[in-house]
């Protein structure tokens, strides 16, 4: 089954295809979403432009031909396309760009953009369904008082597992012992509640830690408020606070193909004077533990692969999993009816 066809429903949302950044003035780039190449560049007023990375003469891809005046032209036979992705211009046919209209109105297929916090949002899916701006704002984006950046990760697995697993408080101690969280035999009461379209974890252990980082995090050791969301259908947000200080990891997946996800992760966090210089080591940090929730992402991803009817057993620090599992099903039928879901479950685990 292909990735399209698993989702149904699910690509009719807004998705990250790139960061602004990443999209030079003068030149096309790359970027795969929903099992389909993208070319992506700038028109004359710097907008960023996205279209089917396939050429309607014979097929070339255009990310590998020029950006000319704010225009894409295929590396083949010179086809130049606009921003909408209409053909302006034919060399073969003698034409001077612009002379002559495209009378048969041929075009590459386009998608609809927004550019928002940082990252060129597209609409994939039906658009008689899309909305007009990405609902989600990546909090404190722009805030110059709070040390932020993002991250670009490649996972071998679906976004299902993945937003689980940066949900996921008992796996820390053993894929991120010594990095993250330790062992510690703590009896943690979660309490999750279900409804608008997420699923937010509210964990009651006062004494919680987050490793060493909690130093550095929480040097005054107020008590750590931690929280996790699932933001239908594919961002999570995790919270740390203690006191006035905060830790935000904020993770947006793209599909690329059925056991590929592209994830962009948002780290904000505000720990006093102490915040921008410390951004390197932070950058490292997150990097190493991302890593090695990758490398157990490819774990299970494999075995995903040959056991495609995997029978998961559950037990009550799964609870959000089954939430999520639940709710992204329900959103491949049907996005609207995520919104019937409304319950609160106490549960409660040891880590």
């Amino acid at each position: 089954m292909s990735l399209i066809q698993a989702d149904g429903d699910l690509i009719n949302h807004w998705y990250i295809i790139a960061l602004d950044s990443e999209v030079p003035l003068d030149k096309p780039i790359k970027r795969w979403l929903y099992e389909k190449p993208y070319v992506l560049f700038r028109n004359t007023q710097g907008q960023v432009q996205v279209l089917l990375d396939k050429c309607i003469h014979r097929a070339a891809q255009l990310s590998l031909g020029k950006v000319c005046d704010g225009k894409i032209k295929c590396p083949y036979h010179g086809w130049t396309f606009d921003g909408s992705g209409l053909l302006i211009d034919v060399p073969s046919d003698g034409n001077v760009e612009g002379s002559k209209s495209n009378e048969k109105g041929w075009r590459v297929n386009s998608l609809p953009v927004v550019v928002q916090d940082g990252c060129v949002w597209v609409w994939p899916g039906d658009l008689a369904k899309k909305t007009t701006n990405p609902e989600w704002r990546f909090q404190h984006f722009g805030n110059s008082s709070v040390a932020q950046y993002f991250m670009i990760t490649d996972f071998d697995n679906e976004v299902t597992h993945l937003v689980q697993n940066f949900m996921d408080v008992p796996h820390t101690v053993f894929v991120h012992a010594k990095w993250f969280r330790n062992r510690s035999l703590l009896k943690v009461p979660v309490e999750v509640n279900v409804g608008s379209s997420r699923v937010k974890v509210i964990y009651h252990q006062k004494n919680d830690t987050i490793g060493f980082t909690g130093k550095i995090l929480n040097p005054n050791n107020e008590p750590m408020l931690h929280t996790d969301e699932f933001i239908f259908p594919n961002i999570t947000r995790v919270d740390y606070n203690f006191g006035n200080r905060f830790f935000i990891i904020n993770s947006q997946c793209t599909p690329i193909e059925r056991h590929k996800t592209r994830v962009y992760t948002w780290i904000a966090y505000d720990i006093g004077m102490l915040s921008h210089l410390l951004k390197p080591f932070m950058q490292f940090y997150t990097r190493k533990v991302i890593q090695q929730d990758v490398e157990i992402m490819e774990n299970q991803g494999q075995n995903l692969k040959v056991f495609t009817e995997a029978d998961f057993k559950s037990t009550q620090a799964d609870e959000l999993h089954v939430a999520i599992d639940r709710m992204r099903m329900m959103g491949a039928q049907d996005k609207e009816q995520t919104k019937t879901l409304n319950y609160t479950r106490e549960r409660e685990f040891w880590i």
